[in-house]
C-alpha cells in the first residue's frame, strides 16, 4: 500500500481524508464536503492537519461558534469550516487561481525629445 502524502496526492485529497478522516477521495470525488463532526474534534483535526502538511493556515474567520481557515498549496485551495452550532465540518476544494505574471516595467522617462531638429541651413 502506497503511503498518502502531501507530494504524491495533492493538498485538496490529503486535506479532505485527512479532515475527514477517511480514505482518500478518488479524483472524481465531489469538491465540497460537509461532514457531521463535534466542533472540538474539527478544530483537533485542523491542527492535525496543519501538523502533517508542514503549513499554518491561514485564519479566515474565528468566533466562539466558527472557524474557517485555509490551505494553500500549487494547485489547490482548501478551505475548511469548522460549525458549533450544526456540528460538521464543511471542506471545500477549489483550483488555486494561477499565478499573476508581473507587470512589465515602464519606459524609462526621457525628458530629451526623441530626435534634434537640423540646425538652420546656412545660405
Amino acid at each position: 500500500m502506497t503511503r498518502i502524502t502531501a507530494r504524491n496526492m495533492g493538498l485538496a485529497g490529503l486535506g479532505l481524508a485527512l479532515l475527514a478522516g477517511c480514505e482518500a477521495l478518488p479524483a472524481s470525488a465531489p469538491a465540497d464536503q460537509a461532514v457531521p463532526m463535534a466542533f472540538q474534534q474539527c478544530l483537533t483535526r485542523i491542527d492535525e492537519t496543519a501538523a502533517r502538511i508542514g503549513q499554518d493556515p491561514a485564519v479566515l474567520a474565528e468566533t466562539s461558534d466558527s472557524r474557517i481557515v485555509r490551505f494553500r498549496d500549487e494547485g489547490e485551495i482548501v478551505t475548511v469550516t469548522c460549525d458549533a452550532i450544526g456540528s460538521r465540518m464543511v471542506v471545500q476544494t477549489r483550483p488555486a487561481p494561477p499565478p499573476v505574471a508581473e507587470p512589465m516595467p515602464a519606459p524609462a522617462f526621457d525628458p530629451a525629445p526623441a530626435f534634434e531638429p537640423d540646425p538652420a541651413p546656412a545660405f
